[in-house]
């Protein structure tokens, strides 16, 4: 039985080893290839964790290879803080993204407007809503050219070189979540668009006293970056992705679990 749990934490940990490479080169691969900071923002994480399970995979795999208990000690131990690790970032993840519990965290903070990030009551949009964090996002948004992309040209302009202009209202509707709240005035505001990205101010000025309107600008590096609505946007995509990360983390804690558990059993044997 022994030997049958050493095999298999054997061939587990080289699945690791193989994890670890993988993000050691990637990490690698952004931080001489990356053409921006944002673009480079995974680097360290990358390098760290595929470092860790470098560290991790090799050290089992040396106690399972040479039968030593020393290196399986260190290997278990180690392995049962990386499983707390993820234990406990996965419970982060879903009380920053779970509304519900996010107010109950912070019920401290007063829902001020509909449109106010703060509206989320929660760590993360406190984190995005912070000046510094926001210049840093807003410059990744320019960077990305999310407003600007050549999928979004190319629909609008196709429809129009056809013939078939589109109905702006149900064009608008069918944006991407985050682009509608970043590339264009709120609805309230009661702005004429031009065309996709030239929007007209009535001359009565706005329609709504929404800070917002004030906010829109026509200028590619600009438009509605500073809107509230573009950082409920960001917000809203990020709970979005930190939610899959959620589900990746589950299935990785369970794939942990099965290795500690084979190691376990290789050095009680």
């Amino acid at each position: 039985m022994g030997c049958i749990c050493n095999c298999f934490v054997g061939l587990l940990n080289s699945v690791l080893l193989t994890v670890g490479i993988g993000f050691v080169i990637s990490g690698a691969y952004l931080n001489i290839n990356g053409n921006s900071d944002c673009e480079k923002v995974l680097t360290t994480p990358l390098i760290v964790m595929g470092g860790l399970l470098l560290i991790l995979s090799l050290i089992g795999i040396m106690g399972t290879s040479c039968s030593s208990t020393f290196c399986m000690y260190i290997y278990l131990t180690l392995m049962f803080l990386l499983i707390l690790g993820v234990i406990a970032f996965t419970i982060f993840v879903f009380m920053i993204t779970n509304q519900a519990v996010g107010k109950a965290i912070a019920d401290s903070e007063k829902v001020i407007e509909p449109k106010n990030p703060m509206d989320f009551s929660n760590w993360l949009a406190k984190k995005v809503n912070k000046e510094n964090n926001w210049k840093k996002i807003k410059s990744c948004l320019i960077d990305a050219r999310l407003c600007t992309t050549d999928e979004y040209k190319l629909e609008f302009n196709f429809l129009v070189l056809v013939g078939q202009v589109p109905d702006i209202e149900v064009y608008n509707k069918s944006l991407p979540a985050l682009q509608a709240a970043c590339c264009k005035p709120p609805d309230v505001c009661g702005f004429t668009q031009k065309n996709k990205s030239v929007w007209e101010v009535p001359k009565s000025g706005p329609s709504s006293k929404n800070k917002d309107c004030k906010k829109w600008s026509n200028d590619g590096d600009k438009m509605c970056f500073e809107c509230d609505s573009c950082k409920v946007g960001v917000v809203e995509n990020l709970k979005r992705e930190w939610k899959a990360l959620a589900l990746i983390n589950i299935c990785l804690l369970a794939f942990l679990i099965l290795i500690y558990m084979l190691g376990c059993c290789a050095f009680c044997c």
